[in-house]
């Protein structure tokens, strides 16, 4: 099991209407000196402020690979994220992880694409594989059910149904631009998504598919000429 951010218990005692203990509120005052740090690094342009952002990155997030290139204006929430050799994550990305987050070698996400972890429903992109600009995936989404809201997470957590699910992008996928990816979907090997798909069930390998993820034809790819 991976374990969520310890803000994530703090802010969920909040919505819950619980009150915080003085250790609660040490603990985001303990990080006010790294917010500053990561808001003047977050914003450096060109390749100084690339260069220290992988850096700064290496220390707290799981894992940062060589050759990582990390944009102006990305975001991290949790640090149990994996960025692997020679990955992009492009200007103004999100990546808000509570449970895990793994983005594969030579994966680049497109500018301003967002990607939220929930809890025990991790993440993975996994290697040469592209999300191409204002893609979102979500592992954690609320659902409706009966006598449920459905505002969110302002919302108290009994008052509310969270669907949870891993999404797996497997090894050479592309993902149309504007896309989104929701809980509990595989798409397969080497797979296409076309821009403005809308994803809620799992793709078959080496497939090219439409915005609804129906199957329009197979993919011609010999993965023996990479692999």
């Amino acid at each position: 099991m991976n374990k969520p951010p310890k803000d994530y218990y703090i802010f969920k005692k909040y919505i819950n209407d619980e009150k915080n203990s003085i250790g609660d509120y040490f603990y985001f005052f303990s990080r006010v000196p790294f917010n500053l740090i990561e808001w003047i690094l977050r914003n450096l342009p060109g390749p100084l402020g690339i260069l220290l952002r992988r850096y700064y990155y290496k220390i707290f997030l799981k894992k940062v690979g060589k050759n990582v290139i990390i944009g102006e204006g990305v975001y991290f929430h949790g640090n149990n994220i994996e960025l692997d050799d020679w990955s992009f994550i492009d200007k103004n990305c999100i990546l808000t992880c509570i449970s895990h987050i793994r983005v594969g070698k030579r994966v680049h996400l497109g500018i301003s694409t967002i990607i939220h972890a929930g809890l025990e429903s991790e993440i993975t992109i996994d290697d040469n594989s592209g999300v191409a600009a204002r893609c979102s995936l979500y592992s954690a989404s609320n659902s409706y059910a009966r006598d449920k809201r459905m505002s969110g997470p302002m919302a108290k957590e009994k008052d509310v149904h969270t669907k949870y699910g891993k999404i797996l992008i497997e090894k050479e996928c592309f993902i149309g631009i504007g896309s989104i990816i929701l809980p509990n979907v595989k798409i397969g090997f080497a797979s296409i998504i076309p821009p403005g798909s809308v994803i809620k069930k799992n793709l078959k390998e080496k497939g090219i598919y439409d915005t609804k993820g129906e199957f329009i034809t197979e993919r011609i790819f010999d993965e023996k000429k990479y692999y």
